[in-house]
């Protein structure tokens, strides 16, 4: 569709040509991006690692103890969630001595979230 500016004394509007809808492409990406952004933090936001009760906990690495079988063991530490695989290597009071490859763990029983 072309709009007639012959009406126009100057050259520059008569020649002006309208690139449609391109020229709100940067706008609508830019947009869309942020709302791509906001959907993923809030999409890792709403995961909730489920607990682990604390009698199955107990149970879990038990079995590692006796089996000598590598875990993975999800703790709360302050604010910060933390992560490491090993091998249960001694109970002590009411903590759990966990050998990494590089690291031993003393971690408190209560402050543990999840076991695989």
């Amino acid at each position: 569709m072309s709009v007639d500016r012959s009406y126009s004394p100057y050259e520059v509007i008569r020649a002006y040509h309208d690139r449609g809808m391109m020229k709100w492409g940067a706008f609508a990406t830019g947009e869309l991006t942020e709302a791509q952004n906001t959907f993923e933090k809030e999409k890792k936001e709403d995961k909730v690692i489920q607990t682990l009760p604390h009698h199955l906990v107990l149970h879990l690495l038990n079995q590692s103890f006796s089996n000598q079988v590598q875990i993975k063991v999800k703790y709360q530490s302050k604010d910060k969630l933390n992560e490491i695989y090993g091998f249960v290597s001694e109970f002590i009071n009411n903590q759990v001595r966990v050998k990494s490859t590089d690291k031993i763990y003393l971690i408190s029983i209560e402050q543990i979230i999840n076991i695989s």
